[in-house]
């Protein structure tokens, strides 16, 4: 990939806007998640019809365009993984005379988690705030079990749908922080129990939560989180072997069981 020479103006962010074409051949049909990095849009191939999933780069935070070749790489390594979008191929696209890293994967039929919580009028019922943080968890043990991370957990970057009696999630974005290590494996952790916090009503509803819930969420204290829980697969564990101490599952807000 070519250098990507840095503008006067940096891009700090692309917002762009549902219909626009992007190099040449895409375009845009919705934003779907944002990071450090980059910002990731639904995408439509004009050619075929094709919906895609494509991640753009800002070019100050990836100028060389290594981070896209990074991400690429990780992405096929870790092709067997279901929570992640499946990688296809890479573009190079022109942003306001800013050439654009692009990785171009799969589309996910579903919403950002920050979204669908907004759309929960009287939240998700404990039960339901578990079975998302076990999808989650399921789907990313396998990434730490391999000495991997994700980097970047947070519930803009969650994509949700319910699907029958449960719920499917992905993973639209990574942030590469260099090797993996432990410390990046347990940071993964802690954005995953703040993900849970945010999912079962926050702050403002953590004290009526039941021992189940904070057995999980220990007032964030990342000590005690990290005492019980050092990948996503120990939170995994814990949630199968789960044992209800109250015969009725309580709900996160308004009294809903």
């Amino acid at each position: 990939m070519l250098p990507m020479p840095l503008t006067a103006r940096p891009i700090v962010r692309f917002d762009f806007l549902p219909g626009r074409t992007v190099a040449g051949k895409y375009v845009i049909e919705r934003k779907l998640g944002s990071g450090y990095e980059g910002e990731v849009y639904a995408i439509v191939e004009k050619n075929t019809g094709v919906r895609r999933a494509a991640k753009f780069y800002y070019p100050h935070r990836d100028p060389m365009g290594k981070s896209a070749i990074a991400y690429a790489r990780k992405l096929d390594a870790l092709r067997h993984c279901q929570i992640l979008l499946q990688y296809h191929h890479q573009e190079t696209a022109t942003v306001q005379k800013n050439k654009v890293a692009v990785v171009v994967s799969e589309l996910f039929e579903g919403e950002q988690l920050s979204e669908f919580l907004k759309k929960q009028p009287n939240g998700l019922s404990t039960f339901e705030a578990l079975h998302v943080l076990y999808t989650l968890v399921r789907g990313i043990a396998p990434i730490h079990a391999r000495g991997e991370y994700h980097g970047d957990i947070h519930d803009d970057n969650v994509m949700i749908r319910r699907q029958g009696i449960g719920f499917e999630v992905r993973l639209v974005d990574f942030f590469d922080l260099g090797r993996p290590n432990k410390a990046k494996i347990r940071k993964d952790v802690l954005n995953l129990v703040m993900v849970f916090h945010t999912i079962v009503g926050g702050r403002d509803k953590y004290a009526d939560q039941p021992p189940e819930v904070k057995y999980i969420i220990r007032g964030l204290k990342d000590s005690l989180i990290l005492a019980r829980f050092q990948s996503a697969g120990d939170i995994q564990r814990h949630l199968e072997a789960l044992t209800w101490s109250h015969p009725v599952v309580h709900a996160t807000s308004n009294g809903r069981a």
